[in-house]
C-alpha cells in the first residue's frame, strides 16, 4: 500500500470529483482512479439467467458486476491475470477500500475513430476497426474473454497498438471460456454496427479481421454458430417490422445478418 497515493485519492474524493472514474497525476504520470459502485443486478438479469437455463446457451448468462469492494477486487484480479498473459491492459497501481488506481492505457478508441470521422479520414477509420478485431482475437488466443469489448472499452496506445480497459464484468467465471468469447464477438460486432450504421463495410472488415487472426476453426465460433442459428426465427420475425423498430434492435438485425452470411456461406 502506498500511503501517499491513498491520501491523495481520499483527499480528491472528499473534495468531490463529480465522476466515478477520474484522472490524477502521480509519480510523473497520469493515472486513473475507479470508485466502487452499487451492484448493477436488475430484474432483467434474472430473466436473462432463466433464458440461458431454458435454452442451454451459456453465453446468455448475465455477467453483471457485483459492485462494491467485491467488484473492484474482481477487476483487480482480472488485470493481474491479463497482465501476466501479456494482454495490453492498464497496470494495476494500487487498491484502496473503495477504489482502484490503474495506469493510463491510451486514448479511447471510440474517440479516436470519431475524430477521424470528423476529419473524413476513411483509411484511419478502417485501420482502427481492423486492428480492433485482430486485437480481440489475440486476447482470445490467450484463453480468456473480455466481457464487454466495445469500441469505448478499447484504447489506442502510444505505441499504436490496441489496448483494453473496463473489466468490471467477468464472464470467464460464469460460463465456459469459448462461450464467453462468442459473447465477446457478438458485443464487438454490435458495437461497430452501432457506431457505423451506414457503413456495413466497416462491420464486415472488423469481423473479417477477427476471423483471420483467430482462425476459421477457432473453437469459440462453434457456440457462436449455435446462437446465430437459434436466433434466426427471431430475425425472420422482426425483419418485416424493421421500419418500426428502435435503433438498437435495427443494429442487432444488421449485425446478425453479417455474422450469419459469414458463418453459413
Amino acid at each position: 500500500m502506498n500511503e501517499q497515493l491513498h491520501a491523495l485519492v481520499e483527499r480528491t474524493v472528499a473534495q468531490g470529483v463529480g465522476a466515478r472514474v477520474f484522472p490524477l497525476r502521480w509519480d510523473n504520470r497520469r493515472i486513473w482512479v475507479k470508485q466502487a459502485v452499487p451492484a448493477k443486478h436488475k430484474v432483467w438479469h434474472s430473466v436473462q439467467r432463466f433464458a440461458a437455463n431454458i435454452t442451454g446457451i451459456p453465453l446468455l448468462r448475465p455477467t453483471v458486476s457485483p459492485g462494491g469492494q467485491k467488484g473492484l477486487e474482481s477487476e483487480a484480479a482480472t488485470l493481474r491475470k491479463l497482465t501476466s498473459l501479456g494482454v495490453l491492459v492498464p497496470d494495476l497501481i494500487d487498491v484502496g477500500e473503495n477504489w482502484i488506481a490503474i495506469g493510463d492505457n491510451g486514448r479511447i478508441l471510440k474517440t479516436c475513430i470519431e475524430d477521424d470521422v470528423d476529419k473524413g479520414n476513411d483509411d484511419a477509420i478502417r485501420r482502427h476497426v481492423v486492428d480492433a478485431g485482430a486485437a480481440l482475437a489475440r486476447l482470445h488466443r490467450e484463453g480468456v474473454a473480455h466481457g464487454a469489448p466495445l469500441l469505448r472499452n478499447m484504447t489506442l496506445r502510444d505505441d499504436h497498438q490496441i489496448g483494453f480497459i473496463d473489466f468490471e464484468e467477468d464472464p470467464n467465471a460464469r460460463m465456459p471460456v469459448i462461450d464467453a468469447q462468442a459473447r465477446d464477438i457478438l458485443l464487438f460486432v454490435f458495437s461497430i454496427q452501432r457506431e457505423f450504421k451506414k457503413r456495413p463495410e466497416l462491420l464486415r472488415a472488423g469481423w473479417q479481421a477477427y476471423v483471420e487472426a483467430a482462425g476459421a476453426t477457432a473453437p469459440q465460433l462453434v457456440p457462436l454458430r449455435k446462437v446465430i442459428r437459434l436466433l434466426r426465427p427471431v430475425y425472420l420475425m422482426l425483419r418485416p417490422f424493421r421500419r418500426w423498430l428502435g435503433t438498437d434492435a435495427l443494429n442487432g438485425l444488421w449485425a446478425y445478418r453479417t455474422l450469419r452470411k459469414s458463418l453459413y456461406r
